[in-house]
């Protein structure tokens, strides 16, 4: 998902979240992404001005520099050799934060969605209205990113059966009930999916307003649950159940995937609503919010602390 643009109107909810309230990882994600942020101006600020001093060197380098006396010589190529290493680490250290910025706000834009879906009633009652055409479709792409994720974590699973001798139960064979964990994690979220979409068709058929009830209900299917008896299964069982819910997946979210495109479908696109999405308006404001609360003296040991994260994770 992408990094959203700054977008001039906040959400039409009275009831905005303070910072206070917003959950622990999410508060710590939103002030990281807000000091990376920080740290790329005050370093694109530094290269502007070594740039700068760069240019004035080169304008000041004395005519015929070979003929000069030997002190102004080294004088010269000294200021020019730590200006350019300036210039050099300026620029390493903005492309480490290029590069993190864009992990970090996938991570803070997952959260925040998870959050305004469970605390925010503006934001599910636009969706079932079928506003925020924005975010109604990053919540089909959310969807898939789920989808895909349960089907690689299923994917190790049976690569790690493999190693599993027959008649061993999971729980016995330590790499199996390894690659189990995240298998049952993937699958609860990707089961959250399901349940939001129907708590956005409860939603519909509860509110006369609408009008109308166009978002079919799916199946739940609890695939966490299934994964969480998998530890007392043996390889054999193990391998039977994984190909059932397997191809019980792909039947479940193609039939799911289509219903949701199409009332993806249904939002409102016009360009010249202020309530394209709920969530993006929401992380501006929050992000302004949050400045005021970093101290300037912690923000290059919070960033640097930041890298390592993103830089030891694959999520």
């Amino acid at each position: 998902m992408s990094t959203p643009e700054p977008h001039p109107h906040t959400p039409s909810n009275p009831n905005l979240p303070v910072i206070a309230q917003l959950p622990v990882r999410l508060r710590d994600l939103l002030k990281r992404e807000v000091c990376l942020e920080i740290s790329r101006n005050h370093i694109e600020n530094a290269i502007q001005q070594v740039e700068r001093e760069a240019n004035e060197i080169h304008q000041t380098r004395p005519p015929f520099l070979f003929l000069q006396a030997k002190a102004t010589r080294a004088e010269f190529n000294t200021r020019k050799s730590s200006t350019a290493d300036t210039l050099q680490s300026l620029t390493q250290g903005l492309g480490e934060i290029t590069t993190a910025q864009p992990k970090l706000c996938a991570w803070v834009e997952d959260d925040l969605e998870t959050f305004v879906r469970d605390s925010q009633p503006a934001y599910m009652h636009g969706l079932a209205c079928h506003g925020f055409p924005d975010d109604w479709q990053r919540a089909v792409i959310r969807f898939d990113q789920r989808t895909v994720s349960f089907r690689n974590a299923l994917g190790m699973v049976q690569a790690s059966l493999a190693n599993v001798p027959r008649g061993v139960l999971l729980a016995s064979h330590s790499a199996a009930f390894e690659s189990l964990m995240p298998a049952r994690q993937w699958g609860a979220l990707l089961d959250y999916e399901f349940l939001f979409f129907n708590r956005l068709a409860d939603l519909q058929r509860r509110s006369l307003e609408l009008n109308a009830a166009t978002l079919k209900r799916t199946t739940e299917q609890k695939f966490a649950n299934q994964i969480a008896l998998w530890a007392r299964l043996d390889s054999d069982a193990a391998r039977k159940n994984i190909m059932e819910l397997r191809a019980r997946l792909e039947l479940s979210v193609m039939e799911a995937r289509a219903i949701y495109l199409s009332e993806a479908a249904l939002a409102n696109t016009d360009d010249s609503r202020p309530d394209r999405s709920f969530v993006y308006p929401l992380w501006e404001y929050l992000r302004q919010l949050m400045r005021p609360e970093i101290d300037p003296a912690h923000v290059e040991a919070i960033v640097s602390e930041t890298e390592q994260m993103l830089g030891g994770t694959g999520r």
